[in-house]
């Protein structure tokens, strides 16, 4: 039973549509607990004033400006409509307050379909902000929880004028920089800015004092779009563009969110430096001058013209860089003489021998926007004075040998080799062995073999020997960056022998994958074809690429590159700016476990197979051990397989072959020119730095060599170093894959 405690209704106790609870005493405690809500009918609710479906909402009229209306919603009276007109275009808002219960509410259209709604909890306030165009519309206010009374605010403006290019604002000319302060947002989501550009222009935006996340475009006259700013949030935006003389548009626009926002645009005239035409006139080049400008979106390229009165030698250095510039120097067609492409903001370097002429300097951007110090310099070469014709040497008298050399040991055993006149490889190796005598080379034996290297013209000795031994008797960086070190007053015989080894015998092997093995086979295999080259796992297709086009157009090259020193070696020629310089590499190949090869194949399969072609793998090899001589890779390479992944075809026509080389992107060359050098027996490569989701099966980041041209489809053979997956393309799609055509002048 109930006590004295329990509460009945009294409606004395209920607000106005507000529910009553009843409460129970537990008759075991004195505590009150709550048996439930209750809906109870409302008293005396107040006066509806906007009606509960849209034919009898309440009639605003035409909408302009504020319009502000009081009323209530809850259990006895769920929605309430209000029907309104706008006449034009319109930034429209709404905003519903003093709620003491959760009330929300919907914009519809004429056909009662939601256009926007607002549904904040509890009491918090309500909002709709959009654009409208003509025509009728209606506001439902309705209950969601409770009763609440409520204010609603309708809001009507004419919409901006700049919302379309054909309403943009017109800024007129743009000269210098101009700015501007609006807004956009859900009521203005576009704002249009039209300009002109009298002259090619170096163009800048910015878009700043956000609060929201709103972007920027800049197009052209048609509305195309030229380029985008999309950063998140409310960082700001930036365009960086050069625009040649025309009408153009900025379209400042919402992502999310409203914010204001500045907007400036600057144009300033485009340096006249940007073409060979115009190149920045330096003259005739002596001594060093330096220049100091900068590259970027806005001004991709700086040319340099300069004159070379005589034979000179030539150096280049690009400085001070913040982002990545690269510089080419070109001859007096445009034709890229040399490049220097370092990474990042790595300063970068060329340096040629260039005979009397009009060249280019070009500096360009390729990432980034940046800063520079150019420094050109030129000295002239002293004139070569005519060679006496050497006559074939004959044998050394024995006394010059003990006049000139210490060692009785170097004396005795130099005397007898040499008695002929020559010093051959074998007699070298024999000689610097003799030298490390009591397991330690003497300061008299490091003189002897020094004396020896640099009086080698008194000998019958060949080029590869001279220059082998001087790597042994007196430096080389490879020397140092290997560990052995460099010969001194006090080496070890282990130091000697490894020196030995590395210049004569092939030891040094690259850093690789795999495993290395012994491989059978020959040097070449019925003759030298493109078809012998396979890349294999190493990005070099620039080099056998190459190697593919020299085996085709110029065998004799190739064959010429190799000495056989008949102990299962090979010493290998490169050339340093037209200068000879060697390595030597033995048969030992890096190999899977299934016996194929690594890197570039040699055809036969296994490394057991006799069927072997091994010229293109130890040419490959060669390269990598070259490359911790420093000049032919970057100046920290190391003897490693990875120290010879990308580069560029001209700069390895250079290095293998010892000739002068060409390089135009094809958009600068015509058919004719091409087909030309295919039937020529002219070295001929293409690489693509630009054909990224071309459908032609150009693999881009690729080089190829160009093999053929097919005249009745007016094809073009690109020839894969991968071995398969070749490319024909025509000569347009040739231009329109930006390939960049590089090959030797003769």
């Amino acid at each position: 039973m109930f006590d004295s405690s329990e509460k009945s209704f009294d409606s004395s106790l209920s607000g106005l549509g507000n529910s009553s609870t009843y409460l129970d005493k537990d008759p075991l405690s004195s505590s009150l607990t709550e048996l439930g809500s209750q809906q109870l009918p409302s008293v005396n609710a107040p006066v509806d004033y906007a009606g509960n479906t849209r034919a009898t909402a309440r009639a605003v009229g035409t909408l302009t400006a504020t319009q502000t209306f009081s009323d209530w919603v809850g259990s006895a009276d769920t929605n309430d409509y209000y029907s309104f007109n706008v006449t034009t275009p319109s930034n429209f808002s709404l905003s519903l307050t003093g709620l003491s219960a959760d009330a929300d509410v919907k914009l519809l259209n004429s056909s009662g379909t939601v256009i926007s709604s607002s549904t904040a909890g509890d009491t918090t306030s309500e909002s709709i902000t959009t654009q409208l165009s003509g025509g009728i519309y209606y506001a439902r206010v309705y209950r969601f929880s409770g009763d609440t009374n409520y204010s609603l605010s309708l809001n009507t403006t004419a919409t901006p004028v700049d919302n379309t290019l054909a309403t943009a604002r017109a800024v007129g000319t743009l000269t210098g920089t101009q700015s501007f302060s609006d807004w956009v947002g859900t009521g203005d989501i576009d704002d249009y800015y039209s300009f002109n550009v009298g002259t090619p222009s170096n163009f800048s935006l910015s878009l700043t004092g956000l609060s929201a996340d709103a972007d920027v475009k800049l197009l052209d006259s048609s509305g195309g779009v030229i380029s985008s700013s999309t950063a998140s949030g409310n960082t700001s935006e930036s365009i960086t563009r050069q625009l040649s003389a025309g009408t153009y548009y900025a379209r400042v626009y919402q992502c999310r969110g409203d914010t204001n926002y500045s907007l400036s645009l600057t144009a300033t005239v485009t340096p006249v430096d940007n073409a060979l035409d115009t190149a920045r006139a330096v003259g005739t080049l002596t001594g060093t001058q330096s220049f100091s400008d900068w590259v970027g979106s806005a001004d991709t390229n700086d040319y340099y013209s300069f004159n070379v009165g005589t034979q000179s030698n030539f150096s280049l250095s690009l400085t001070g860089l913040s982002a990545d510039a690269d510089v080419q120097l070109l001859d007096s067609s445009g034709g890229v003489i040399s490049r220097s492409t370092a990474s990042g903001n790595t300063s970068e370097s060329i340096t040629r021998q260039l005979s009397a002429g009009t060249y280019y300097a070009r500096v360009y951007q390729f990432s980034g926007d940046t800063n520079y110090s150019l420094s050109l310099n030129a000295t002239a070469v002293a004139p070569t004075p005519t060679p006496t014709p050497t006559p074939t040497p004959t044998p050394i008298p024995t006394d010059w040998y003990s006049q000139n050399l210490l060692d009785a040991q170097i004396i005795t055993l130099t005397s007898s080799l040499a008695a002929d006149g020559n010093l051959s490889r074998n007699d070298m190796i024999s000689i610097f062995r003799d030298a490390k005598d009591g397991s330690v080379i003497d300061a008299n034996e490091l003189t002897d073999l020094r004396t020896l290297v640099s009086n080698s013209t008194l000998f019958t000795m060949a080029d590869s020997v001279k220059v082998l031994s001087n790597k042994i008797a007196n430096s080389d960086v490879a020397n140092t960056r290997s560990t052995i070190g460099n010969l001194f007053a006090g080496s070890s015989d282990t130091q000697m022998e490894n020196l030995i080894g590395k210049w004569f015998l092939g030891t040094a092997r690259p850093v690789a994958s795999g495993t290395y093995s012994y491989v059978s086979g020959s040097l070449f295999q019925n003759g030298l074809s493109a078809d012998d080259v396979y890349q294999g796992q190493v990005g070099d297709c620039y080099y056998v690429a190459t190697l593919a086009s020299i085996a085709q157009e110029k065998p004799n090259y190739i064959q010429n590159m190799f000495t056989d020193n008949g102990d299962n070696t090979f010493t290998v020629r490169f050339y340093n700016n037209g200068v000879a310089d060697y390595v030597t590499v033995d048969r030992y190949l890096p190999t899977y476990s299934s016996g194929n090869a690594v890197y570039a194949g040699w055809g036969g399969g296994s490394y057991t197979s006799t069927s072997n072609e091994l010229w293109v793998a130890l040419a490959e090899k060669a390269y990598a051990q070259l490359a911790e001589s420093g000049w032919s890779r970057s100046s920290t390479s190391t003897n490693s397989y990875a120290a010879i992944s990308g580069g560029w075809m001209d700069t390895v026509i250079r290095q293998v072959a010892g000739l002068g080389t060409s390089s135009f992107e094809a958009v600068n060359m015509n058919q004719t020119q091409l087909i030309n050098l295919v039937n020529s027996n002219q070295i001929l490569t293409v690489g693509f730095v630009y054909a990224a989701g071309n459908t032609l099966g150009v693999v881009n980041g690729h080089a190829y060599t160009i093999t053929a041209y097919n005249a009745t489809n007016q094809t073009f053979h690109l020839r894969n170093p991968w071995g398969s997956t070749h490319a024909d393309v025509t000569w347009s799609q040739l231009v329109s894959l930006r390939g960049i055509i590089e090959w030797s002048n003769t």
